[in-house]
Formats: structure tokens, sequence, C-alpha cells
């Protein structure tokens, strides 16, 4: 067996030979009741080998991308703990719904890597298409990332575009993403 280390983020370093969805709960805190037929707006869990696969779905491309967001959070740390204390805006841009993806889940860990700022409530004022340009507005509630209280599940490398999808269908729009562990 391979030994884990403690990386900077003071969490074991998830082993290859170890699943990440043992360490994470299937779906997001309403427990067997989120999932996709049969709630409006909620996030899962997926199977993946080394890294966290997540679903999230919502019934706008907005309400989508803030469960995201959540379920993001939940790979880090027990996002039920932290506390809507400070507002933070986020602006975000892409060429594409994907892109946008990327790289709202990009300034997302970014403000935790640099600014130790985890969030619990994602309010996408805005997602628009302007010359050529997807644009998103946010604003988001937390406050500093604490150990004790926030606890550390596993540590995010990065975002990736490997298997990124986004689904629309008449009521509901499906986001699938992989993070790098």
């Amino acid at each position: 067996m391979i030994p884990a280390r403690t990386t900077a983020f003071g969490s074991k370093k998830i082993l290859r030979q170890n699943s990440p969805n043992k360490r994470f709960p299937r779906t997001s805190p309403q427990a067997g009741l989120n999932t996709p037929g049969r709630t409006v707006e909620g996030y899962r869990f997926l199977e993946h080998t080394s890294d966290a696969h997540i679903e999230a779905w919502g019934p706008t491309l907005e309400g989508a991308f803030a469960q995201a967001a959540e379920g993001f959070y939940e790979t880090m740390l027990n996002v039920r703990s932290v506390e809507p204390k400070t507002m933070d805006r986020l602006r975000v841009e892409g060429h594409d719904e994907k892109e946008l993806l990327y790289d709202w889940l990009e300034a997302l860990l970014l403000k935790f890597d640099i600014d130790r700022m985890v969030y619990s409530v994602f309010d996408i004022t805005q997602i628009s298409n302007e010359s050529q340009r997807m644009k998103l507005e946010a604003k988001v509630r937390g406050e500093k990332y604490n150990h004790q209280k926030h606890g550390a599940k596993a540590e995010i490398k990065g975002v990736t575009y490997h298997e990124m999808q986004i689904e629309r269908q008449r009521d509901r729009v499906t986001v699938r993403f992989i993070l790098d562990l």
C-alpha cells in the first residue's frame, strides 16, 4: 500500500487505488432524494476511479451552474458548515457554455487558493451572450476557510474539460464535469 501524503491544503492526498466516491456522498445533502428525476435542482457524484465526476442540474443554466459550484465545494469540504458572512462578486467570460462553466469553477478555485474563501450561496444574477462572448455575473456568499470548522475532504488541483457536458432539456439543464484531485 502506498502511504497517503499530506498536502498544503492539510488533507490526505487521495491515492489512485481509492475511489473518491467512497469519501463523497452519492448525492447532495438531501440524501437519496436529490436525484435528477426527483428534484428541480441538485448535484451528485458520479463514478470515477481517481477524480471527482460531478453532475449538477437546475431549471436554468444559472441554476445548474449554482449547483455545480455547490458540488465543487462539497468535494473539498463540508459546504453546509460554510456561513454566508461576506459577499463577493464574480465575473467570468467564455466563448461558449463549456468554457464559461470551466472559467466559473476555476474562479472559485482561485478564490480558495489565493484568498482562502469558501462559499455556500451562489446567486448567479446573469448569464448573457454579448459580442460572441458568454458572460456570467454572480454574487457569492461565504467566509474564510477554517480547517476545524469546514473540514477537509480532497484537494482540487484543477478543473478539466475532459468529459464536460452541458445538456438542455425542456425544463432542465444538466452539466457534468471532472475535477482533478
